[in-house]
């Protein structure tokens, strides 16, 4: 191994990353302004909670609110500049990953474990959409460095540091209280860990934690918890499946978001450090940041399902561990080995994000169709709503619902959603119901859920079919109804189970 960096190639080490990310991070901006694909229902629902900056929302906290807000401030309502921040923070990312790489594992490997990074096939699929995970995993490794600097210098201001971090972080994805979990593991495990976590500093760290993350919690109180009532739904262990199936999905896919080498040289470094564990504890405390997020998803996965991007956190620290490993196999190969497949499908997202229709005829086009053909809908319900006077517009299903907000908005006419019963389950239920009353209303429903939602009306006229092709050929069928004195829900309906099938 090369002996240690001076500080003059550190710095000419940076500058080279910084001359890649900055290259990388420009071309995904461009990738997004090309792009024709329209915003993932998510997205379109982040926006509509910009359009009134608050400290918390029904299923997410605040911060996802709050930068697309200063993003469409800054460049407008276009689907780029919506997205905008992600690859602007995936960026940053990845420069402070080159930090935590400097402290944690081997200097000369800190370019290495920053490009890494900024080429993992999660990331580079992130980078063109915009979503909570992008600035957790932006203020996770802003944590994450700061912890390190803390544990090699005992000046206060990496302590504080890291708790708004770690604040923020919370306000960005209630994941980032993984974090806490890695921070306890790494102070059993590593005495210079040890202590900053059980001493003042530590007090510190959770304390301007709690402190940044209070307004969303008094915003909960205040509106009867949903956020944390949501994120307890969403691990849906009222409904355990015990899956080994599921867990080894979860595991599986894991290869796919970090990439299948990369993957492979994270274990390997773990089956390392396990036998060199004493005399690699910086190696030691990022472990025990990775691990926790990896454990706790897959233990979620055997137990009631997971996505796969629910342990993104895992990967800050996984990065470096990994790198400095595959950079022992096969005298390095292994690792650029590495960069060339996850480069490759770099590219590739790239294709596919400016051309659809390649993705489609490759047989990927299943990946894109929940970014397809809302455009086009969102135009057939304004020319019907400009040609009645209309009390509202109303769909029964949350995707929908937050697509119309973005690609209708018509004027004067408000977008509402259709309840099956009392209960709320987003943010939309929570603000934008239909009520009794409404005297005509344009619907946008499925098919299949005519039936029942024509029901709480006196009458209802369909108006038009709209059938939208869409990627894996898909195709996306809304009938539009022309719907007369809502009534509200009856008895019958409000306790009847069930819910409307998941829009394409």
């Amino acid at each position: 191994m090369r002996a240690p960096f001076s500080e003059s190639e550190m710095r000419s080490a940076f500058r080279l990353t910084l001359g890649i990310v900055v290259a990388v991070t420009l071309a995904r901006c461009f990738v997004l302004i090309l792009s024709p694909l329209n915003l993932y229902p998510d997205e379109a629902q982040y926006w509509w909670w910009a359009q009134t900056p608050e400290l918390g929302y029904f299923s997410k906290p605040p911060m996802i609110a709050w930068i697309i807000w200063l993003s469409t401030v800054l460049f407008g309502n276009a689907e780029w500049a919506i997205r905008i921040s992600s690859p602007l923070f995936h960026g940053i990312t990845a420069l402070l990953v080159f930090g935590i790489a400097r402290h944690a594992v081997n200097a000369w490997l800190s370019m290495l474990s920053a490009l890494a990074y900024l080429t993992i096939p999660g990331v580079s699929w992130s980078s063109g959409l915009i979503s909570t995970d992008v600035p957790l995993l932006f203020f996770w490794a802003l944590a994450l460095y700061a912890f390190l600097r803390a544990c090699e210098d005992t000046r206060w201001r990496w302590p504080l540091v890291c708790g708004a971090a770690l604040g923020l972080g919370l306000e960005s994805k209630y994941a980032m209280l993984y974090f806490l979990a890695g921070a306890l593991i790494a102070a059993l495990a590593a005495p210079r860990a040890r202590r900053v976590v059980f001493g003042p500093r530590g007090f510190a760290i959770l304390s301007v934690g709690i402190l940044l993350l209070a307004p969303n919690l008094v915003w909960n109180a205040t509106h009867g918890f949903p956020t944390i009532a949501h994120t307890e739904a969403n691990a849906d262990w009222a409904h355990s499946r015990y899956s080994v199936g599921a867990a080894a999905g979860f595991l599986l896919g894991q290869f796919g978001v970090f990439g299948p080498v990369l993957m492979a040289g994270f274990i390997g470094g773990l089956w390392r450090l396990a036998r060199e564990a004493a005399r690699r504890e910086p190696a030691l405390i990022l472990a025990a940041f990775s691990l926790p997020p990896l454990v706790l998803i897959l233990v979620q996965a055997f137990i009631a399902g997971a996505n796969a991007n629910w342990a993104a956190t895992a990967f800050v620290a996984a990065t470096p561990l990994a790198v400095a490993e595959l950079a022992c196999w096969w005298r390095g190969r292994a690792l650029w080995a590495s960069f060339a497949v996850n480069a490759g499908v770099m590219a590739v997202l790239w294709i596919f994000l400016v051309r659809p229709d390649i993705a489609e005829a490759s047989g990927a086009g299943n990946a894109l169709k929940r970014e397809e053909g809302w455009r086009s809908l969102g135009a057939a319900v304004v020319r019907a709503a400009e040609a009645v006077p209309y009390t509202a517009i109303a769909a029964d299903n949350r995707s929908v619902v937050a697509e119309l907000l973005y690609y209708a908005r018509p004027e004067n006419v408000p977008i509402r959603i259709w309840t099956r019963d009392l209960n709320i389950r987003d943010h939309f239920e929570m603000t934008l119901r239909l009520v009794p009353g409404a005297a005509r209303v344009l619907l946008v429903i499925e098919p299949a859920s005519a039936s029942r939602v024509l029901a709480t009306f006196d009458s209802a006229r369909l108006i038009r079919a709209v059938s939208i092709p869409i990627g894996g050929s898909h195709i996306r069928t809304m009938d539009l109804y022309d719907a007369h004195n809502y009534h509200g829900l009856q008895p019958a309906d409000a306790g009847r189970p069930g819910s409307p099938a998941p829009v394409l």
